[in-house]
């Protein structure tokens, strides 16, 4: 089990002397083409290995009739897909928490539960993964295992700076540094890549000088055992620090030091990082030649997971330049770039973002276009005026009728532009208040079930005459469970949205009511689990049931996001 981090891959080039081929080949096999095709042949070979293990690991799973077996198996596949489909290792993760539990080893079951915790912690599902780590960490505090303890606090930090809960995160990291023996090379490369965690988050609080003490700690550290990656990483904050406290110098002394160890390691996310993080820096001197040059070797790079947030706030940071530039074109090439990657992390606020930027530069182009237009206008009268006297006056006064008209208009289109975005805004408040009320009764019922459980495991443990009283208990909890939930969803749901399902049934006829429901849930961007909650249906079904709604909604095999959809469906209605 490891703290989360950024993985690092190395690439190993078996070399064969350039003396042995020809001389177009020789400069083919330095050239930069060549690298880039054994970059892909090689994560397309890992992916395949990965992907035969992990087909191999299930074959091994379904003939074992071991129970320890089964448990390294199941636990081995969860850390295997659970970086790239945190969904699919649930289920394995769960499985070996059960195993562990049979094997009935207090050490297993902590290792079962810090997997599980980081499948929650993928799925974004917080509270879930602090829960499993704090359970970690209570029952390991009379008889410490420094490092499931290390694990534990360490990624329940990260949750808390994720949250922007700095204080905690920072407690927690120090906390962790208590278990960390420095022995070998991988605790210290552990404890530097602490260290630099915490000067980073002393830093997002503005205590800079705490943030320097650390990071100057963490880069003594790195440098020590020679951790390249650590060293650019501390040197890179390092220069945040001074940039922000205006000691523009040190900072941009420090932002190229990083950049040269990312280039000497060929690191190309730490490089493509130092790019952006000098592109910002430029910018921010108004130096946008400079910031332009640092930028496109940013957005210049293959669209890759863990380069998506740099490239769509590189492409962002380039069209704001060129927008100043007045270069629409470039700006407009760099919009794309913004856009596609920001589909790519499916953020419905991004996308309203890129909606907004989009319609800004149509108005700025769109008044560009008219501003030259009318300067074409002026040019050509004044050359008919000097020669034609007697047009002069008509011209002049088409022209100040066009002028008249194109501001009637542009007032016209500036009120449409802020009714909308009024209309909008109240429509997100209501959205964000009725998701909230759902939640919260969520919650509330997810709470209700668990007193419920407790409760029938006391009922065990009491005497018959009271199991009667008991469970009478239980069945008022659970009794008004789902209809208050869903009647109040329905009503709220109905108030905010009314044309929702008329453009629903207009277009889908044949849609039923539980899949109509199920619309309305994903239009308030609602999860699996939480719609579970609501419906008392369990999550596999709610799979199965998205499945058959693409199917009926014609988006199956098509690329569009169904939640997307569902959001946009009334929006494109009311705009037409």
């Amino acid at each position: 089990m490891r703290s989360f981090k950024i993985s690092k891959f190395y690439l190993v080039i078996f070399t064969i002397p350039m003396k042995a081929f020809p001389a177009r080949i020789t400069r083919f096999l330095r050239s930069k083409h060549f690298l880039a095709l054994a970059v892909i042949l090689c994560a397309f070979l890992n992916t395949k290995a990965q992907i035969s293990k992990q087909d191999s690991l299930k074959a091994l799973l379904k003939q074992s009739n071991n129970i320890e077996e089964q448990y390294k198996l199941n636990s081995e596949l969860t850390r295997m897909i659970t970086r790239t489909k945190p969904a699919l290792a649930l289920p394995y993760a769960e499985e070996a928490l059960k195993l562990a539990s049979k094997l009935n080893s207090d050490s297993l079951i902590h290792k079962a539960n810090l997997n599980l915790a980081t499948v929650y912690f993928r799925l974004e599902n917080f509270p879930k993964s602090l829960q499993l780590y704090y359970s970690v960490i209570h029952s390991l505090e009379k008889n410490p295992i420094p490092d499931l303890l290390f694990t534990a606090y360490v990624n329940s930090g990260n949750i808390n700076i994720i949250q922007a809960d700095y204080k905690t995160g920072i407690a927690k990291y120090t906390k962790a540094l208590e278990y960390l023996p420095p022995n070998t090379k991988t605790n210290l490369e552990k404890k530097a890549g602490l260290l630099n965690n915490i000067g980073g988050s002393y830093k997002e609080i503005k205590a800079y000088d705490k943030a320097l003490k650390y990071l100057n700690e963490a880069l003594k550290l790195s440098k020590q055992i020679n951790d390249q990656s650590n060293i650019a990483n501390v040197l890179n904050n390092q220069g945040l620090i001074y940039q922000k406290t205006g000691k523009n110098e040190q900072a941009l002394k420090y932002f190229l030091e990083a950049m040269e160890i990312r280039k000497q390691t060929k690191d190309t996310l730490g490089l493509a990082t130092s790019n952006y993080r000098l592109g910002q820096y430029y910018y921010s001197l108004k130096d946008y030649k400079t910031a332009e040059s640092y930028l496109k070797k940013v957005t210049g790079l293959k669209k890759d997971a863990g380069l998506l947030n740099l490239l769509n706030q590189s492409s962002l940071y380039l069209y704001k330049l060129y927008k100043a530039e007045s270069n629409y074109e470039a700006a407009l090439a760099a919009l794309e770039i913004f856009k596609d990657t920001n589909d790519s992390l499916y953020s419905e606020a991004r996308t309203r973002k890129i909606a907004q930027l989009e319609m800004q530069f149509e108005f700025d182009r769109m008044q560009h276009e008219q501003e030259t237009r009318q300067r074409e206008k002026d040019l050509y009268s004044w050359m008919i005026g000097i020669s034609l006297a007697l047009l002069l006056v008509i011209i002049t006064l088409l022209y100040f009728l066009q002028k008249n008209k194109a501001r009637r208009s542009q007032l016209k289109q500036a009120h449409l532009q802020l009714e909308k975005k009024s209309l909008e805004k109240d429509i997100e408040l209501k959205d964000k208040e009725l998701t909230t009320q759902v939640l919260h009764l969520v919650q509330k019922n997810e709470l209700i079930n668990v007193i419920s459980e407790k409760l029938m495991d006391i009922k065990e443990t009491l005497g018959k005459e009271s199991h009667t009283a008991v469970q009478k208990v239980i069945t008022d909890l659970q009794s008004n469970l789902q209809p208050e939930l869903l009647n109040e969803f329905k009503l709220r749901f109905q108030h905010i949205h009314n044309d929702f399902f008329e453009k629903l049934n207009e277009q889908f006829p044949n849609l039923s009511p539980s899949e109509l429901r199920l619309c309305a849930f994903l239009k308030l961007n609602l999860t699996t689990k939480e719609i579970s909650a609501i419906t008392n249906i369990s999550p596999k079904s709610i799979e199965i049931a998205r499945t058959r709604l693409r199917k009926k909604l014609n988006l199956t095999g098509t690329d569009t996001n169904l939640v997307i959809f569902l959001a946009q469906l009334d929006q494109s209605s009311g705009s037409k």
